[in-house]
């Protein structure tokens, strides 16, 4: 169809005029602000960014002629939903005689769809038209055929928004158009959308962009507006956007005026409050080295400098995830999103550490940037991770649970070698990470004395200059025990409900037993019947999920020892409590009932008058 002498269409009232037919260029003429993501917005295939997979289904959708109904495309924003829906309405519109070169950007629909001129393309944002009421309009008015172009194209943009009333009243629209309709539904959460409305579309899932390609999109950006930047800058730029495109064209944009129309790294940090890669490396080196001071006085820098804590913790957090990734793959380069610069540093710390140690630090700041949100203390959540991090183990867990740690009693020397829980509470030691290193309950006195070559080595495990706990709280040995056999029956309860919410199973068989002595990490449970007692007796995994419940509801690691009761249970309960008192020492009266003679024998303790 052709253009009157005013440049409009025959018949129809477009409001703006149309460009001469010679002229291939969509962008505008620059005589008035627009924002670089809507100008520079794709208007082929080739322009698209980062999605080839779609890209080359799509194509070859058109070529064929094999275009569906209806689509829903599903990604993070800023990926090129949209877009790709205005490029999907210009294909099956274009009037272009070769297929292939569809949509080809130059024939009077491509542009009217380009120049938001096309009567036929109905975008509905679904937050705002989310109701039935909007639903049912729409269903109205699809029956009428296109004003201008071959098919009325209708892009749904947050599709997920509208409720289930207007779902089930698109339904049969959806499965069954007009001839001359498509749809075209665009979500970033697929998962709120019903299945009856995905299994009548075709779907594409829309991927992060990455940052090369994002970084090579702002270069020929950069070069079309002859603005001047550092690809340092542009790097930085396209990591703080996260695989968004509009995001960062968003930040360019923002740049550009900032700067003057020269963009530099400088400008690129002071503006978005970015660290250079220096600050978040050197704090990696401190964590490394267990540097403490050293960490300190980073942290202090950066809040005189106003640095905001929570971008650095993330960047922080980023560059342990990829120490992790390399020291697990370290020929697994292409997973690592960075620049090369950054590359470099973390293949030289990985060198220096250990995975193990790795993984520790991440567990610790992955959990740093919700406190540092809502922490009225400022840069206190992020010290007190960084001294969590290098502190020896048995500190961080007397500040966590101190009445538990205080009346923790000491183990004989021959149960040093007891296998240990589960879950560790540090990982395993290394060279270079001494703070860190596993440390075992305290050696406590034998029932005799031990030969002096033993000594050293029992002392090699914890400081020279710490005392027995016998000494530091001037209790005895059995009040040590009895205290803490208090704690445990008094938890028990919450133990069993902790592993219902895990395993119904196994909770049915703990309420038939109950713990019936203690000593050091070592809890005793007594059971009335033998079916019950070889289900822990025999079932490793059994038993350390009650020693990880135990752990978790107390604050300290817990060893499970099980024991076969032939009493009644009420019997069985005193004598009990009786041998929770046990000391470490033998001797003594020996007892009548068979369980606890059993537990004297099991914790090599004698029975108190």
């Amino acid at each position: 169809m052709t253009t009157d002498s005013n440049g409009a269409f025959p018949g129809l009232d477009w409001g703006l005029p149309i460009e001469p037919p010679a002229s291939t260029s969509t962008r505008p003429n620059g005589n008035r602000s627009q924002t670089l993501y809507r100008k520079w917005r794709s208007q082929t295939f080739n322009e698209l960014v980062g999605q080839e997979a779609i890209t080359r289904t799509l194509r070859n959708a058109i070529a064929s002629g094999r275009t569906s109904h209806a689509y829903l495309f599903c990604g993070p924003r800023g990926t090129g939903k949209t877009s790709t829906g205005r490029l999907l309405a210009k294909a099956v519109n274009c009037l272009d005689p070769d297929p292939k070169v569809r949509p080809c950007d130059k024939c009077e629909a491509c542009r009217s769809i380009a120049e938001a001129r096309a009567l036929d393309l109905i975008e509905i944002d679904a937050a705002s038209n989310r109701g039935i009421d909007e639903v049912r309009e729409l269903r109205d008015k699809i029956n009428f055929q296109p004003s201008y172009l071959k098919k009325k194209v209708y892009i749904i943009d947050e599709v997920h928004m509208m409720t289930e009333a207007a779902f089930n009243a698109l339904l049969k629209t959806l499965e069954e158009p007009p001839p001359h309709a498509l749809f075209i539904l665009a979500t970033t959460d697929p998962q709120d959308i019903p299945a009856t409305v995905v299994s009548r579309c075709q779907r594409f899932d829309f991927q992060r962009i990455g940052l090369e390609q994002i970084v090579k999109r702002l270069e020929f950006i950069c070069g079309e507006e002859k603005i001047p930047a550092q690809v340092e800058a542009l790097e930085t730029v396209a990591r703080q956007a996260t695989g968004s495109l509009r995001d960062a064209l968003s930040l360019l944009d923002q740049l550009i005026v900032y700067s003057g129309g020269n963009i530099t790294l400088d400008a690129v940090r002071l503006m978005l409050g970015v660290m250079n890669i220096e600050a978040v490396s050197d704090f990696s080196e401190a964590l490394i080295a267990g540097d403490m001071p050293g960490g300190l006085e980073q942290i202090n820098r950066l809040v005189q400098a106003g640095t905001d804590l929570k971008r650095f913790n993330r960047d922080l957090v980023e560059h342990l995830r990829a120490l992790m990734l390399l020291k697990a793959n370290p020929s697994g380069k292409e997973l690592l999103d960075m620049t090369t610069e950054a590359m470099e540093r973390v293949q030289v710390q990985s060198k220096k550490v250990e995975l193990a140690q790795v993984v520790y630090f991440l567990k610790i700041f992955s959990g740093v940037d919700y406190n540092l949100k809502v922490s009225p203390y400022g840069q206190l959540p992020l010290e007190m991770a960084l001294m969590e991090a290098l502190l020896p183990p048995a500190v961080t867990q007397v500040q966590a649970a101190p009445v538990v740690q205080a009346a923790q009693p000491q183990a004989p020397r021959q149960m040093q070698n007891v296998t240990p829980p589960a879950r560790p509470a540090a990982p395993p030691p290394v060279a270079s990470w001494s703070p860190v290193a596993a440390a075992p309950s305290r050696p406590a006195p034998a029932r005799e004395a031990a030969p002096e070559a033993e000594r050293p080595q029992a002392q090699s495990v914890q400081p020279a200059t710490e005392a027995p706990v016998e000494e530091e709280a001037g209790l005895s040995d059995s009040e040590l025990v009895e205290l803490v056999f208090e704690l445990v029956q008094q938890s028990w309860p919450r133990v069993v409900k902790s592993v219902d919410g895990q395993s119904k199973m196994i909770a049915a068989l703990l309420k038939e037993a109950r713990p019936t002595a203690c000593r050091g990490s070592n809890v005793m449970l007594s059971f009335d019947y033998e079916f019950h007692y070889k289900q822990f007796k025999d079932n490793v995994r059994n038993r350390t999920m009650i020693e990880d419940h135990f752990a978790k509801i107390i604050g300290q690691k817990v060893i499970i020892k099980c024991l076969f009761d032939k009493e009644q249970a009420e019997g069985g309960k005193d004598s009990g409590s009786s041998s929770g008192s046990g000391s470490a020492s033998s001797g003594g009266a020996v007892p009548d009932d068979e369980k606890t003679r059993k537990a004297l024998e099991l914790f090599n303790a004698r029975l108190l008058d």
